[in-house]
């Protein structure tokens, strides 16, 4: 027979174990560490595998959600076609056992995209009534000396829809060519590259804004301010910021330096917090195009002036105490 002592023992030992036991599977039964990885660049045209991993006991069920789009699995193989310059992801890891879910998004930041359209050669400026070749420009040709065997295939887009050649408008491998500009030419033109030996997929060029008028540029704010008081500066330029140019700032002056200051797009938001002249350079550019312009602007930044009542105030102040210091002095 067993001891009681023993048998008590034993029913504790029996207890704490399942305590454990339960422990370990509600442990088990949630999902940790989620997260998305994937090797070297994304790249328009070739394949990137995103990975999506946790820990989850039993192993979890992941869903991916892509551009509107869902998929299932642990990995997540997607080709960029040159549309997007930055994309999200969102992996979600499910426990098929209890349910537990865990969600985790991840921003793929600037796509590499090395299909462009510029002006052949770079240098030229497009002009009315004069002839124009527009140029399918692709990274990937670059170290092929014969293209004569190669296999490709582009479309030419403006403004997103097709173009369609006529007797002033023809296409020669990769160069679109204009007998003579007329004003109905300007837009917004992109190629479509398909090169199947070299690439996975088609890929959309970067964009190029055909226009006749140069670009002009200027910084808009007060010339002279005062510290610690709030001071706006917005750069204005004649092409369509994120459509045919991007725009840049440039302080070649130094940072400036201030209590507050916020640089989104073509504006500046600035609280200064001494008094110094500031340089902003403003840079409007269409890099594929070979197209920039700049334009600068000095700023005097003045310290906050005593008022007429607050000087003989502090002046008081240090005569009284120079006459005490003077009196303890003789006592």
């Amino acid at each position: 027979m067993m001891d009681m002592g023993k048998k008590s023992n034993w029913k504790t030992l029996h207890t704490v174990f399942l305590v454990v036991l339960m422990g370990a599977q509600s442990q088990g039964s949630r999902v940790h560490g989620i997260q998305i990885s994937w090797r070297d660049k994304v790249t328009a045209g070739f394949k990137t595998t995103f990975t999506c991993s946790s820990t989850c006991v039993p192993k979890c069920v992941y869903t991916w959600t892509l551009k509107g789009r869902t998929f299932n699995g642990s990995t997540l193989t997607w080709i960029p076609d040159g549309h997007e310059r930055t994309v999200e992801l969102q992996c979600s890891a499910v426990n098929p056992q209890t349910g537990a879910t865990l969600t985790t998004t991840s921003v793929v930041l600037d796509i590499k995209n090395g299909v462009s359209v510029q002006t052949s050669p770079p240098t030229t400026i497009p002009s009315l009534n004069k002839s124009l070749d527009l140029f399918c420009h692709d990274d990937t040709l670059k170290n092929i000396p014969d293209l004569s065997s190669l296999v490709y295939e582009v479309v030419w887009y403006k403004d997103g829809q097709q173009v369609i050649l006529d007797k002033n408008k023809h296409q020669n491998n990769l160069t679109l060519h204009f007998d003579s500009l007329v004003p109905s030419d300007a837009g917004f033109y992109q190629c479509e590259s398909y090169l199947p030996a070299l690439r996975q997929g088609k890929v959309f060029s970067r964009g190029y804004q055909l226009s006749y008028d140069p670009w002009s540029i200027t910084i808009m704010g007060p010339d002279v301010i005062s510290t610690d008081k709030t001071a706006k500066f917005t750069c204005l330029t004649s092409c369509t910021i994120n459509v045919d140019c991007i725009v840049r700032w440039q302080f070649r002056s130094g940072f400036p330096m201030g209590t507050f200051i916020s640089v989104r797009a073509n504006e500046i938001t600035w609280i200064p917090s001494r008094p110094c002249f500031q340089n902003f350079t403003c840079v409007a550019e269409n890099v594929a195009a070979g197209r920039f312009v700049m334009a600068t602007k000095m700023v005097q930044v003045e310290g906050v002036a005593l008022s007429g009542v607050e000087v003989p105030k502090v002046t008081g102040f240090v005569l009284s105490l120079s006459l005490g210091l003077m009196l303890l002095l003789t006592m």
